[in-house]
């Protein structure tokens, strides 16, 4: 296999592509470098800042250890994805399988150069329940635990739009936050990708399930909606045990596609 991997420079996109590249005969990762995300942010400099330096604590506490990217790779400045310099470079790799997780949109003629059925997007937030920004973060302030996780996706032209391929949740135990439920739902997400590959690997097809219309309505969220007041309210319904009443009350049911059985 033959593999490029479409992502950002963060502890959990390196780990994503340390993870992955070592299932590959061949890989190459294309890396955008985005402003502010690979960094430490000061927990003294606003409520907000705040709120993502515990973002890279946790980060640092799954995945420090992938620091280094440990095979080629291409590296670039934000938005440079779709660029000629980035079309050549995949012309002249020849890959038979992608993966993009953090990346910016991809798209033609780049899409077309990955066979159809083998560019996967892990796209963190389960689709098509969240969408927009802040898939895992907006499910805690409104108290819907079961709608954390990720979405393996056949990428298509739009935003998170493609055939869904599989669901993953994360494990929650007491004490998590967003922050921690994320790293363990990238990871879960990495072991799900794994089994992707191998199913590829060994001439099999992908799941692929049309993204269906929710009965009680599309959540979507844009980064602006992120406010001071409901960073308070995340950490009220963190103090008052959210994630407890979550796991005495048990799941709801929520129609999931899974790589099992390529169903719901």
């Amino acid at each position: 296999m033959r593999l490029a991997i479409f992502t950002s420079n963060a502890l959990r996109h390196k780990y994503l592509a340390n993870a992955l590249s070592a299932l590959a005969r061949d890989c190459m990762v294309v890396v955008e470098a985005k402003p502010g995300d690979a960094v430490e942010a000061k927990p003294d400099s606003g409520f907000l800042a705040s709120h993502f330096a515990g973002r890279y604590t946790q980060e640092t506490s799954f995945f420090g250890g992938h620091a280094l990217l440990r095979t080629s790779s291409l590296p670039l400045m934000h938005g440079e994805v779709n660029s000629v310099q980035v079309l050549n470079a995949i012309d002249e790799f020849q890959p038979d399988t992608a993966v993009v997780f953090g990346s910016s949109i991809i798209r033609e003629p780049l899409l077309s150069r990955i066979p159809s059925g083998r560019f996967i997007n892990l796209h963190l937030g389960l689709s098509p329940y969240y969408r927009g920004s802040g898939t895992n973060f907006w499910p805690f302030v409104n108290r819907e635990l079961h709608y954390v996780g990720a979405t393996l996706l056949h990428i298509d032209a739009g935003i998170d739009t493609g055939d869904i391929i599989a669901h993953v949740r994360p494990e929650f135990t007491p004490g998590d936050t967003v922050h921690s439920a994320g790293c363990k739902t990238i990871r879960e997400g990495v072991g799900a990708i794994a089994e992707c590959l191998r199913i590829l690997a060994e001439g099999g097809q992908l799941p692929r399930v049309a993204q269906w219309k929710c009965a009680e309505g599309e959540r979507y969220y844009r980064k602006k909606d992120v406010t001071e007041a409901v960073l308070l309210e995340y950490q009220r319904n963190i103090d008052a045990g959210v994630v407890t009443d979550y796991l005495e009350a048990g799941i709801p049911p929520v129609r999931l596609v899974t790589l099992a059985r390529g169903g719901y």
